[in-house]
């Protein structure tokens, strides 16, 4: 959703309510965001995440419900997984994949032979790369041909990535759709050297309109990724967050998938140990429900710090949560108002920060591999577990820190 500037010093940002500076007009809000899936009576909390913008300016990020005491929708239905079913850390005695993406294709393109033994460097036993395809073609399909035959020749995979929010929406899906036939065109031409897969990284919850239907929206994201895996011809590599399986409508989309899913690559970004298996849980059970392989994302590119602003129920207060026909929203305002049942307020609490290097590992690949060589027997105890693709891997990392070599 769109972000607000507006006039306020960072020493407010980092002590004291954001609502410091005053509309223009009294009663009109500071900045209003859409809440999906909250339920009022069972929050406890509205965080509002902020960053500071140029000067002494603050930017208004999005805001998130927090609830406690009111059971978990997906709880009530008993064909849901349940998250919380613990499962026995078993040693790592498998092969399991070690991924990462490469968003630049010139990084393969130039020369293929030292980018397979930059990966092999890393450890890497699968490759996700962006494939330029110009006129309904893939360009440059020598070299792609030159690398998948030398990774392959070396133990690596090597699988085509694509992503971008729109296509959900009838003309990127058409774009979309155009580019994964000139990759099964690749594939077809090249029956030696196919790619190993097409993975798909579409996160339509960037869009700003997904606030405000987002079960309709994840609807037409697993339509979509149905779509674009008839028309490459096969089953495709979904990525997605670790909370989809735990939103309204995201069960059901993910039920729609799993006919042309290939695996569920899931962005657990945290880089707690404890942090990361919490956050995989979900898609981990979800995939033993479903038979289906679950691999564990990491990241570890350049992140900014964001500040996270609290806000408590309470009878009065500068937050308050509002209905506009079918969409809930959230409104910042200058002065506190009265709340009610229908609309109630919530008042200013406390500012904490959300650091980078909670989501991130900020390029420190020895920090990483120690998490991972901590976390991986927990993942393994599930069954649907699959390895790790790391996202931001831009340096060498020594070889003897990957802990898949058993």
């Amino acid at each position: 959703m769109p972000s607000t500037a507006l006039p306020i010093a960072l020493s407010a940002l980092l002590g004291m309510s954001l609502a410091a500076g005053a509309p223009a007009h009294a009663g009109e809000p500071v900045w209003t965001s859409a809440l999906p899936n909250a339920r009022p009576a069972c929050l406890s909390a509205i965080h509002v995440y902020v960053r500071p913008g140029s000067g002494e300016a603050v930017e208004y990020l999005r805001a998130e419900a927090i609830e406690d005491g009111c059971p978990s929708p997906a709880a009530a239905d008993s064909s849901t997984p349940d998250p919380a079913l613990p499962r026995e850390a078993r040693p790592v005695d498998r092969d399991l994949q070690r991924g990462a993406w490469v968003w630049r294709s010139e990084f393969w393109q130039q020369d293929p032979e030292a980018f397979v033994a930059s990966a092999l460097t890393q450890g890497l036993d699968h490759v996700f790369i962006s494939v330029p395809i110009v006129e309904g073609e893939v360009e440059a399909a020598p070299a792609l041909e030159r690398l998948i035959a030398t990774a392959h020749a070396r133990g690596i995979r090597v699988s085509a990535v694509e992503g971008d929010p729109e296509m959900v929406t009838a003309a990127g899906l058409q774009f979309a759709q155009n580019r994964a036939l000139a990759l099964r065109q690749y594939n077809l031409d090249h029956a030696e050297t196919p790619l190993d897969g097409l993975q798909y990284d579409i996160e339509p919850y960037l869009l700003p309109d997904y606030a405000l239907a987002p079960e309709e929206m994840l609807e037409q994201w697993a339509q979509s990724v149905i779509a674009l895996g008839e028309t490459y011809g096969a089953n495709v590599d979904i990525v997605i967050p670790f909370w989809l399986p735990l939103v309204p409508g995201g069960p059901e989309a993910l039920a729609t998938v799993r006919e042309r899913a290939a695996r569920l690559t899931v962005m657990a970004y945290r880089t707690a140990p404890a942090s990361i298996l919490t956050a995989a849980q979900p898609a981990l059970v979800w995939g033993e429900a479903h038979d289906l392989p679950v691999v564990i994302a990491l990241e570890t590119g350049p992140l900014e710090d964001e500040y996270l602003q609290v806000y408590r129920p309470a009878p009065s207060g500068q937050l308050q949560i509002s209905q506009s026909g079918p969409v809930q929203e959230v409104h910042l305002l200058a002065d506190a108002v009265s709340g009610t049942t229908a609309e109630p307020a919530f008042r200013y609490s406390h500012t904490v920060t959300a650091p980078a290097s909670r989501v991130s590992f900020g390029g420190d690949l020895p920090a990483l591999y120690r998490a991972l060589d901590e976390v991986e027997p927990g993942l393994n105890g599930y069954d649907s577990y699959a390895g790790v693709a790391i996202h931001g891997l831009v340096q060498l990392a020594d070889p003897a820190l990957i802990r898949n070599e058993r």
